[in-house]
């Protein structure tokens, strides 16, 4: 790395771009080191599952077919400019509601900034796998740090946190991999706060750019560590200024000295969750709940006649709400951001997985049954920034079972074990046409990534084809 030069006037962004210029994998305790591993392995089942499930819709073939340097692959070919592939992977990572999140920081923290990392290495020809490493943990870790010093709940705000903040991630993971000084850094947030977006009206009308918006965010972040590499400037004052992100964006909601409290000795990457349903994070406590009364009940669970959901504000407003698109949801997104309908389908069959999000849009009939007895109220005095617990109340001939999920699974208080992990990843390859030994030998190259000698399958495996699973 070159060496450290004055960096800019915002403290956020000097603290982040003097550790970017310190981080060092070695000089990592293993907890942090198998943390972004496992966070890796997860996201790239994610992005290949996704490609193979949603296959190449028509906006992601114009985006290949304009042509230009073929800088790094989509997943499943072709290779296309560094910024369209982080577009397109931020896209197809991210498409099955299935990637990680940060349940304080209410956000998917590996979706813009692993898509721009993997982008910017090919585009550079990096090989050195720890290098590469480094990039991932720096633009997840800036990411949830942001997330945990934002105190503006989604609902407040309209954003959405994973492409809004994931912006600042992505572009310091190509940051780095551009082996940018501390100007070039900070010049790089500048130019991604100038892009900065992602809102919450997609999730409400269940529109696809809901899952393109991290997309978004990482094709910016590389744009941007380019663009400040080759003289661009951006604002020094990304988050400090009068008009920075803190007042602008967030209403003075953010905590400056919180977002780097610690920084490079405690992470926020080690409090990942990873999602066990291809929904979004805030319906998991429901899920859970009728799974557990489901199994509790037994055969008896057919003769539920109610089932009564309670669930906390932020989860009630984006999830809870009794709407009909909602309730019967006729779209992939609005289905996917329903209480309703992923309590229906764990009812339903014991389990919700991706191929549900196809088979069961619009709901087949046994699934609108437990729609229609399905309510939802929200607690009254829980936390508005707190992914949350839920009640769910269950009443038949048998007359009334109750179940209370305070910690949804996945979280790193209720923690998938390692093999939950690799089962997970396992699961969504073979979506692609992986056999399991295929998906053993890669997990086990990833697992073990920074004891590899190189990055060459990584990139091979990126943009080998993909199988399409609804073919």
């Amino acid at each position: 790395m070159v060496a450290v030069t004055p960096a800019q006037n915002d403290p956020v962004v000097s603290a982040f771009a003097d550790w970017s210029h310190k981080l060092r994998w070695d000089a990592l305790d293993a907890k942090t080191r198998k943390a972004v591993k496992y966070e890796l392995l997860d996201y790239l089942g994610c992005l290949i599952a996704g490609r193979a499930l949603m296959g190449l819709p028509g906006w992601v073939a114009e985006l290949a077919d304009r042509g230009g340097r073929a800088d790094a692959a989509i997943v499943g070919g072709p290779k296309v400019p560094a910024p369209v592939a982080a577009l397109a992977n931020g896209y197809y990572g991210h498409v099955l509601e299935y990637d990680d999140t940060h349940d304080d920081a209410v956000l998917h923290a590996g979706a813009a900034a692993i898509p721009a990392a993997l982008a910017a290495a090919e585009y550079r020809n990096i090989n050195d796998p720890k290098q590469f490493l480094e990039a991932v943990l720096l633009g997840i870790e800036v990411t949830c740090r942001l997330g945990v010093a934002t105190k503006l709940n989604l609902v407040d705000g309209g954003w959405i946190y994973t492409p809004l903040l994931g912006h600042f991630g992505a572009a310091a993971a190509a940051a780095r991999l551009l082996n940018a000084d501390a100007k070039t850094f900070g010049h790089a947030f500048g130019i991604a706060y100038s892009l900065a977006s992602g809102n919450h009206q997609s999730s409400r009308e269940g529109a696809t750019t809901k899952h393109a918006q991290p997309g978004f965010a990482a094709h910016n972040g590389v744009n941007a560590a380019l663009m400040a590499a080759n003289g661009l400037d951006g604002v020094s004052e990304v988050f400090s200024g009068k008009d920075g992100m803190a007042r602008v964006y967030l209403h003075g909601q953010f905590d400056a000295t919180r977002a780097v409290r610690d920084l490079g000795t405690t992470f926020e990457t080690e409090r990942l969750s990873f999602k066990p349903y291809p929904t979004c994070r805030l319906t998991h406590p429901a899920a859970s709940a009728a799974l557990a009364l489901r199994e509790r009940l037994g055969t008896r669970a057919g003769d539920a006649t109610a089932l009564e959901l309670e669930v906390g504000p932020q989860a009630w407003d984006v999830v809870g709400r009794p709407e009909p698109a909602r309730i019967f949801p006729s779209a992939k997104v609005t289905a996917q951001f329903s209480a309703y309908w992923t309590v229906a389908v764990a009812w339903a069959y014991g389990e919700v997985n991706p191929l549900h999000v196809f088979s069961e849009v619009p709901p087949a009939a046994e699934v609108r049954r437990w729609l229609e007895r399905i309510t939802c109220k929200p607690f009254t005095n829980a936390d508005t920034r707190d992914i949350g617990g839920c009640t769910l109340r269950v009443r038949g001939p048998f007359g009334m079972e109750t179940v209370t999920v305070d910690c949804a699974k996945g979280h790193p208080d209720n923690p998938f074990t390692d093999d939950e992990v690799t089962s997970k990843f396992a699961s969504n390859v073979k979506l692609a046409g992986w056999s399991s030994a295929q998906a053993q030998d890669f997990a086990n190259y990833l697992l073990t990534l920074d004891q590899q000698e190189n990055l060459a399958l990584l990139y091979r495996q990126l943009a080998a084809p993909v199988a399409y699973a609804r073919g």
